[in-house]
């Protein structure tokens, strides 16, 4: 499918901008408690719904995105075990961080159990997307520079507390697959020119 790596690309693009606007929206919010003081009754930090909204434009083409990078994958030498494992981890996580913010928006925005969401959530995500990036870099899809960077990003957001100024450390991983997608769309416009001077030698 020709398409595919262009709708991948501007998935990966638009996934990255919303993922990286929700953490700045949703650290405009006032912090909420952390450990011993959520258990005194202190109040979580709520969400917005502009935040909610971007954070389920980000899960919707991050998703996309993934599913895209797996299909290249293995058009080129199959994804196996890992990158299987990778998407199915992924999409486990997106529902759980989904279920997060539509709790904290239109149920209880001071539930006590929603870090037994958000944590599942997050390390879901990061395991999937790290099996996911190996999984492309070793089919050759992205260069390996480029996985590497994907990859340590990852490791920022496990501590990317969303109750303080934390959820910050989320920004890197979203600029990294905007990049991801940027690198995309840049290899598609690369071989325009070089089928057009191909047409043009035909006889």
């Amino acid at each position: 499918m020709k398409t595919l790596r262009p709708i991948t690309g501007v998935s990966a693009v638009v996934g990255g901008l919303s993922w990286t606007s929700a953490a700045l929206v949703h650290n405009s919010l006032p912090q909420g408690c952390v450990g011993d003081a959520c258990t005194l009754g202190g109040p979580m930090r709520g969400a917005s719904a502009l935040g909610v909204g971007l954070l389920v434009l980000a899960g919707a083409f991050l998703a996309i995105s993934l599913a895209g990078l797996l299909l290249l994958a293995r058009r080129e030498a199959g994804v196996g075990r890992a990158g299987v494992s990778g998407g199915v981890a992924c999409l486990v996580g997106l529902i759980l961080l989904g279920a997060a913010g539509v709790t904290s928006s239109f149920i209880d925005s001071n539930w006590e159990h929603m870090p037994f969401l958000v944590a599942p959530g997050v390390i879901f995500l990061s395991i999937g997307l790290a099996l996911v990036a190996w999984s492309v870099w070793r089919a050759r899809v992205l260069p390996g520079s480029l996985a590497a960077t994907v990859l340590v990003t990852l490791l920022l957001l496990p501590v990317a507390n969303e109750q303080t100024s934390l959820v910050l450390l989320a920004i890197p991983f979203g600029l990294a697959w905007t990049l991801v997608g940027a690198w995309m769309l840049g290899t598609v416009r690369q071989a325009v020119p070089q089928v057009g001077v191909s047409a043009r030698g035909l006889p």
